[in-house]
C-alpha cells in the first residue's frame, strides 16, 4: 500500500520545501481562475434558457444582460483587490467576517464557500462532459446518461490525484488547457468579429427552427409564458451571474504566491476579470447574431432533452464547419478545449476547499484533522473530502449541468457580501487616510452582491435553489456544534485549577487466554507494574481451561489467577463485566488490563488468526477508567518443524480427542 501511495502521489516533500511551492502569476491563473474562465462557456447560455421562456424573439437582451454582468463584475473585482491588499495571509470572506463581522457571519460565509466549491466541482465537470457530448453528437455518437456520469467521476478522481500530488505540480498541468481555452476563444471572438462586419457569419438555426424551440413550458414560470416581464429579466440576470463564480479564489489563495503575494494575487485578479468579461461578452453577442438556441432545449420545444452547446454553436457558425475542412479541424479544437477547461477547472475548488477547511478547523468549526497538512505539502483530507461530495452531487443529479446549476452562485454571492460587509467595517474601525473611499467601494459592492443573492433565491427557489438555503443554516448549526465540542474539551483538559487525586487504587489485570510463550512478557509486566497484579482466564474451552490450570504454578510468577465463566463463549463479556463490579467495589479505582497477543509477520499469517485481543481491546476502550496495553509477542510466519514435534503435536490432538 505505501508503494502505491508514492507511485499515486509521488514522494513525500519536506517543510523546508514549502516556499518552493509557492506559485508565479502565470501557473497561479489557471490554478485559482480557471474556475471563473470556464464559466463564460455556460454562462450565456445559461441566459439564453430563462429568456427562452418568453421566446426567441428576446434573446437580444442577452448581450445587455451580459453587460450588466460584467459592470457587476468589475465592481467586484475592485472590492476584492483592496481585500487581497488587507489581509496578505489570505482574505477570503470566512477571514474577512471572522475577523470584522464575528463568529456567525463568518460561520455563513464558510458554510457558503464550502457547498459552492463542492457545487463548482459537479458543475464543472459536468459542463465539461457535455462540451464532449456536443463534439460526439456532432460525429454521429450519443453518449448515454451512465456513460456521462462514469466520464464524470472518472475526471474527478483524475483532478483529485493531481492535487494529492501538490499544488505546483497540478498548476503545471492544468496551465497548458488553461491558456488553449483563453487562446482560442479569442481566435473565435476575432474571427466571429472579422465575420460580423463583413457580412459572411451566417446564423446556425433558420427562423422555422427558432420558432419551433420558442416557448418552454414551466421551469417556475407561469404557465403559456409569452412575454416578457421584470421577473423574466431577473431570472436570466440571475442565471448568467453564474459567470461570477470563482471570482473569490485568489483571495483566499494569496499566501499560494510568490512574494510579494498580495501585489501578485491583485495583479492575476485583474487579468482575471479582463479575460473573462471580455470573452463572456463577446460570447453573448456572437450567439445572438447566429440564432443560437440554449443545449437544454430541443428544436421541437421540449424541455430538458440534451442538445448542443451555445459555445458550439458559435464554433460551428464562425469557422463554417460546413464547408471548411480547416474549420472543423478548429471547432474540433475549441471543442477539446472548451471540455478541458471546464472539467480542470474543478481545480480552482481543490486548491481552496482544502485551505479553507483547515482555517476553520484550526478555529474549531471543523474536526482538527482538517488542519493536518499530508506528506505532499497539502491538505489531503479535505481534498478527499471535496471529492467524495463531488462524486455524490454527480451519482444524484446524473451529471446533469442544469439540474446543478440552480443549486449554484447562492453560497458565493452570500460570500461575497459578507466579505466585502466585513472590510467596510475593517475601514470604518481602522479610520485610516483615505478610508472612506474604499469603504465606499466595498459597500456599493456588498450591496450589489446582496441584491443579486436575493434575486437569484426567489427565482430559482423552485428550480432546487431551496436546497442551498435550508442547508447553509444547517451547517452553521453544525460548525457551532463542533465549535462546542471543542471549547467543552479544552474545558475539561485544562490544568488551572486542577489538583491531581490523591490516594487513588489502580488494579493490575493480565489476561491469559492460555500459557505459551506469548503471554510470559505480559505476565512479567503485570508483575513489574504491581505487586498486587491479578491474572483474568475467560473459560471457553474445557480443554484450554485445563492446560492453563496444569502450568500456572510453574509460570505465573506468583499472580493469582481468576477464572472468568463464559457460558455464551465470549470473550468480552466477562471481561467488561468484570471491570464494572471492580469500579461497582471500589468507584474512584482506575483498572489496567494488560492483553498479550502473538503478532506474526505478513499478511497471510495475519489473516489466519481472529485478532481477539483487538477487538476486546476496542470494547475496553471506551470504558471510563480502564487502561488498555497490549503487549505483542512477535513470530514468523513460516519455520521448519522436525518430525519429532509433529509426532509429538499428533499425540497431543489424540490425548484432547480423547478428552
Amino acid at each position: 500500500m505505501a508503494s502505491l501511495r508514492r507511485l499515486v502521489i509521488g514522494a513525500p516533500l519536506s517543510t523546508e520545501d514549502a516556499q518552493h511551492q509557492r506559485l508565479p502569476k502565470v501557473i497561479a491563473l489557471p490554478v485559482f481562475a480557471s474556475d471563473a474562465l470556464s464559466s463564460v462557456a455556460y454562462a450565456s447560455e445559461e441566459i439564453m434558457a430563462a429568456l427562452l421562456l418568453a421566446g426567441t424573439g428576446v434573446f437580444g437582451l442577452t448581450p445587455w444582460l451580459s453587460l450588466g454582468i460584467v459592470a457587476l463584475l468589475i465592481v467586484i473585482t475592485i472590492s476584492y483587490r483592496q481585500t487581497v491588499m488587507a489581509y496578505p495571509s489570505g482574505g477570503g470572506a470566512y477571514i474577512v467576517a471572522h475577523e470584522n463581522l464575528g463568529d456567525l457571519p463568518a460561520q455563513a460565509a464558510g458554510a457558503a464557500l464550502l457547498i459552492d466549491y463542492i457545487l463548482t466541482v459537479s458543475v464543472s465537470i459536468a459542463a465539461g462532459v457535455a462540451a464532449i457530448a456536443s463534439l460526439l453528437q456532432n460525429s454521429g455518437h450519443l453518449l448515454t446518461q451512465s456513460e456521462i456520469v462514469w466520464i464524470c467521476i472518472g475526471c474527478i478522481l483524475f483532478i483529485a490525484v493531481l492535487n494529492l500530488r501538490g499544488l505546483k505540480e497540478s498548476g503545471a498541468v492544468f496551465a497548458v488547457p488553461t491558456y488553449s481555452f483563453v487562446l482560442m476563444m479569442y481566435v473565435v471572438l476575432g474571427i466571429g468579429a472579422y465575420k460580423y462586419f463583413n457580412g459572411t457569419l451566417l446564423p446556425v438555426h433558420t427562423p422555422a427552427e427558432m420558432n419551433a424551440a420558442r416557448a418552454l413550458e414551466g421551469g417556475g414560470m407561469a404557465e403559456g409564458l409569452q412575454s416578457i416581464t421584470l421577473f423574466l429579466i431577473l431570472h436570466a440576470f440571475a442565471s448568467g451571474c453564474t459567470a461570477l463564480t470563482g471570482v473569490e479564489a485568489i483571495s483566499n489563495g494569496v499566501p499560494a504566491f510568490r512574494e510579494p503575494a498580495s501585489k501578485n494575487a491583485a495583479t492575476t485578479m485583474a487579468w482575471m476579470a479582463t479575460i473573462l468579461g471580455s470573452v463572456f461578452l463577446g460570447l453573448s453577442l456572437l450567439a445572438t447574431h447566429i440564432n443560437a438556441l440554449p443545449g437544454i432545449a430541443a428544436l421541437d420545444g421540449t424541455q430538458g432533452a440534451l442538445g448542443e452547446t451555445v459555445i458550439s454553436q458559435v464554433g460551428r457558425a464562425v469557422f463554417d464547419t460546413a464547408n471548411s475542412p480547416g474549420g472543423k479541424v478548429l471547432y474540433s479544437i475549441l471543442q477539446i478545449a472548451t471540455a478541458l477547461i471546464l472539467v480542470l477547472a474543478a481545480n480552482t475548488s481543490f486548491a481552496d476547499f482544502p485551505r479553507l477547511s483547515a482555517i476553520m478547523a484550526r478555529d474549531g468549526f471543523l474536526p482538527r484533522q482538517f488542519a493536518n497538512i499530508g506528506d505532499k505539502l497539502v491538505f489531503d483530507r479535505g481534498i478527499i473530502v471535496l471529492s467524495f461530495f463531488s462524486i455524490l452531487l454527480i451519482v444524484a443529479f446524473r451529471g446533469s449541468v442544469g439540474a446543478l446549476i440552480p443549486l449554484y452562485a447562492i453560497g458565493v454571492f452570500l460570500s461575497f457580501t459578507l466579505s466585502q460587509a466585513g472590510m467596510v467595517r475593517k475601514w470604518k474601525r481602522e479610520s485610516s487616510a483615505g478610508w472612506k473611499p474604499k469603504a465606499i467601494v466595498n459597500g456599493f459592492g456588498a450591496i450589489c452582491t446582496f441584491v443579486v443573492m436575493i434575486i437569484f433565491a426567489i427565482v430559482k427557489f423552485k428550480d432546487g435553489a431551496w436546497l442551498v438555503v435550508l442547508l447553509i443554516p444547517a451547517l452553521v448549526m453544525l460548525f457551532s456544534k463542533i465549535k462546542s465540542h471543542y471549547r467543552s474539551v479544552a474545558k475539561q483538559l485544562s490544568l488551572e485549577g486542577y489538583r491531581p487525586t490523591q490516594g487513588t487504587r489502580q488494579h493490575v489485570c493480565v489476561l491469559v487466554p492460555d500459557i505459551h510463550r506469548g503471554v510470559i512478557p505480559a505476565l512479567q509486566l503485570a508483575r513489574s507494574i504491581s505487586v498486587d497484579a491479578r491474572a483474568l482466564h475467560v473459560s471457553i474451552d474445557p480443554t484450554r481451561e485445563g492446560r492453563v490450570r496444569k502450568r500456572w504454578t510453574l509460570y505465573s510468577r506468583g499472580l493469582p489467577l481468576t477464572i472468568l465463566d463464559s457460558p455464551f463463549r465470549s470473550l468480552t463479556q466477562p471481561i467488561a463485566d468484570y471491570v464494572l463490579r471492580l469500579k461497582a467495589q471500589d468507584p474512584g479505582c482506575s483498572i489496567m488490563i494488560i492483553i498479550p497477543e502473538f503478532e506474526p509477520s505478513g499478511l497471510f499469517a495475519k489473516l489466519l488468526h481472529g485478532h481477539a485481543a483487538v477487538a476486546l481491546a476496542v470494547r475496553l476502550h471506551f470504558m471510563p477508567g480502564v487502561i488498555v496495553v497490549n503487549v505483542p509477542y512477535h513470530i514468523s510466519s513460516f519455520v521448519s518443524v522436525s518430525d519429532e514435534e509433529k509426532a509429538l503435536e499428533r499425540e497431543r490432538a489424540q490425548e484432547t480427542a480423547a478428552h
